[in-house]
């Protein structure tokens, strides 16, 4: 008479899948050669231990719930991820294993090959103009120059703002109809960068305040003149500007911290003007 066999059982021996099961106590009752090639251990090391008793202490994240897991320490033989999802029944739980350590990996390298590529990115992405990385180099090298040379050095924050829906963030064509108006205005040796998402800041070297004032000036009120710059799809845009001259003892950072004064300044002022 041919052996029965019982298809719970052939499904539990040969499932690719890591399979732990464990009483209503957390006892490890089985766990099934998947899972055992995935831990490097034979069933016998867990069976019969609970959370407090397996060792090393390495494998009792076994024990956690659903999600991933990391099996790793100075004791286990190879460390690997693990995806667990459970089933509890009244006498028993049983918990399903995914060896998802290639993955992880995989996305661990790409995370860390997207960190390189951000690191050598210098243009903001939706204008093309120099991006906070970008712009933070160039004002150190000329905040450098200045105290070498002594040259005029100016720094200005710009901010877009949008009089038709204040305190809404700013659409992209907004922000990039503002970009070329102020990228089309400025010399060749000045730099402009984007900061956020509607801050500007722009370097002026070998400029001092009295001249920088005036360009800012022209700027400002050309910008209002333009109407594909100012009101593009229903926007009322206008330029706000802090303007720092760079002074002896400055770095970069005090130098920006200034020019965000002076543009928090200004508003300050705007607002007093129109509760008056």
């Amino acid at each position: 008479m041919s052996e029965i066999i019982e298809p719970e059982g052939v499904c539990f021996q040969q499932s690719p899948c890591g399979v732990l099961i464990a009483d209503d106590q957390g006892t490890i009752l089985q766990i099934n050669p998947a899972l055992e090639a995935m831990l490097g251990l034979p069933a016998e090391h867990f069976i019969g231990t609970t959370r407090e008793t397996l060792e090393p202490q390495a494998y009792r994240c076994l024990f956690d719930g659903a999600g991933t897991i990391l099996v790793a320490g100075p004791d286990v033989h190879q460390q690997r991820w693990l995806s667990c999802t459970e089933s509890e029944g009244s006498a028993y739980s049983v918990k399903f294993y995914l060896d998802v350590t290639e993955q992880v990996l995989m996305r661990q390298q790409i995370s860390a090959l997207q960190e390189q590529v951000n690191d050598l990115t210098i243009t903001d992405a939706l204008t093309g103009l120099a991006n906070p990385r970008a712009l933070s180099r160039a004002l150190s090298s000329q905040v450098t120059r200045s105290r070498r040379y002594n040259n005029p050095l100016c720094l200005a924050v710009v901010a877009l703002v949008d009089h038709a829906s204040p305190g809404t963030k700013l659409s992209d064509e907004a922000v990039l109809a503002a970009s070329r108006y102020l990228r089309e205005r400025l010399r060749w040796v000045d730099t402009i960068a984007r900061w956020d998402h509607d801050h500007f800041i722009i370097i002026l070297p070998e400029t001092v305040a009295d001249d920088a004032n005036d360009l800012i000036s022209q700027i400002s009120v050309g910008f209002l003149e333009d109407e594909e710059a100012s009101r593009p799809q229903g926007h009322h845009l206008e330029l706000r500007f802090g303007l720092a001259q760079w002074n002896k003892g400055n770095d970069s950072q005090m130098l920006m911290d200034r020019a965000a004064q002076a543009l928090s300044s200004t508003r300050e002022m705007l607002v007093a003007v129109s509760n008056t």
